[in-house]
Order: C-alpha cells, then structure tokens, then sequence
C-alpha cells in the first residue's frame, strides 16, 4: 500500500538517496531541504522515474512553524501523513557550507553548538511534535530519525554533532513509550558510512565486509522499516563496523 512520506534533509546525498528509494516503492513523497533548488530537483527525479510523485517544500527544521507548515502541506495534498522520515542535519562543517570546519570543545562557539545543535536535536523535536497529532489521529504512523554511531561513540573534534545524536537516543526512546499507545513508531537508524562518488574510501579497510553503504541500499532500509508493524524504540546500526 503506497503511502504519504516527509523527508527532510532530502536535497542532500543521503537524503536524496532515501527520498528517492520512497518514490521507486510508488509512495507520496514530499521533498523538504532548505536549499530550494535541490528539494526541487529531487522531487522532479521521483516524478520523472514514477511510480512514486513527489512534491518540494522548502524548510528549515530548526523553525517549528516551517516544520509545522510542512505537516499541513503534505495533509492537504494527500489527506494523512504515513511516514516522517527525519535526514537533515549534520556537523559543523556541513552546517556552515564550508565556511567552518570541526573545532575542538574549547574552540566552540556558543553560535556554533547552537548551530549544530538546533539542526540535529531541535529539529528532530520539531518533527517528532508537528507529525504526532496527524499520526495520532489516524492511530498509524512511523518516525524514523537519522542518527549516528557517533552519537554513542563520541569523536575528537565532532562534540557538538555527537552531543546532539547522543541526545537523539533519548528522544526517539521517550517519544517511542509516548506515542507507542496511539500505534506511532519511533526509531534511530544509523546509515554507517556512505562515501560521496570521488570521495576516498577510508573507512573500508576497517569493515568486516571491506565496503561501505550506498544511499539506496539505506534507502530500501527505510523503505522496509517504514512497512513494519513491531518495531518501536530501535537503535538500528546499518554498517559492517564494530562500533560499540
């Protein structure tokens, strides 16, 4: 049964990969990123490959209202929202296009964290909030948050980033025993790595397979995921790394 899908942070390389894996299950998709013209370009892939359609709204997560507004969109072209499938965020220098790179704790800024923090946590709180009372309502739904084995292992230079995904944890955990009685799934799934096309793939001689994840394959994850009835309350590690 095709259904009604946000991601967020969906004009991105893993995003994309997601959101595109939705439309090729011929699910409703609306593509959200704060870049306007990548959440465009992906929605007209989706509708150009069918059998999914999909729809850009441009949003920043950090804004409950935008968050908001987006919820509203989707219920008023489709009629519900099914799945709420949370990508956008990342570290520092991500977050800055450059114009930062990773810093040691005593080298943050306050504007930094909350930069980091913001788009990581808040964001996710944003979203968990805006989707609960349609999912609710219909008593179906299922949230599924992209975190990080950083979040549990910590990283030199990435404290803010692995700070806001530790705190992701316990978020999906608490939202899960809240909305579980109203039949809303919640989970965190970690992607493992998934190296851009050109980028070095350092992180495969550590993996007991010797490779690294494609944005399909974790985008057929979701897919999967999203169609499970039982599953509430996971942290799902999609790697061949022995991280913790």
């Amino acid at each position: 049964m095709e259904k009604v899908v946000i991601v967020t942070g969906a004009g991105g390389w893993l995003g994309s990969g997601v959101a595109m894996a939705f439309g090729r299950a011929g699910d409703k998709v609306l593509i959200n990123d704060v870049d306007e013209d990548a959440a465009a370009e992906v929605a007209a892939a989706i509708n150009k490959q069918g059998p999914g359609q999909a729809v850009a709204f441009p949003a920043s997560v950090t804004q409950y209202k935008e968050v908001a507004a987006m919820v509203e969109r989707a219920l008023a072209l489709w009629g519900r929202v099914d799945v709420m499938v949370c990508v956008a965020g990342g570290a520092l220098g991500r977050l800055t296009r450059g114009r930062e790179k990773e810093k040691l704790i005593t080298e943050y800024s306050d504007e930094d964290w909350d930069l980091v923090v913001d788009t990581n946590l808040k964001g996710i709180f944003h979203c968990i909030k805006a989707a609960a009372a349609p999912m609710s309502k219909q008593r179906d739904g299922h949230i599924i948050i992209m975190g990080s084995g950083t979040g549990s292992k910590g990283r030199a230079r990435w404290s803010a980033y692995a700070a806001s995904k530790a705190g992701v944890l316990g978020l999906m955990k608490a939202a899960a025993l809240e909305l579980g009685e109203h039949n809303v799934k919640v989970n965190v799934v970690a992607p493992g790595k998934n190296p851009h096309p050109g980028e070095a793939d350092t992180f495969a001689e550590g993996n007991i397979l010797k490779r690294t994840n494609h944005p399909d394959e974790v985008g057929e994850f979701f897919v999967h995921l999203s169609r499970m009835k039982s599953v509430s309350g996971q942290f799902i590690n999609l790697d061949a790394r022995i991280l913790f």
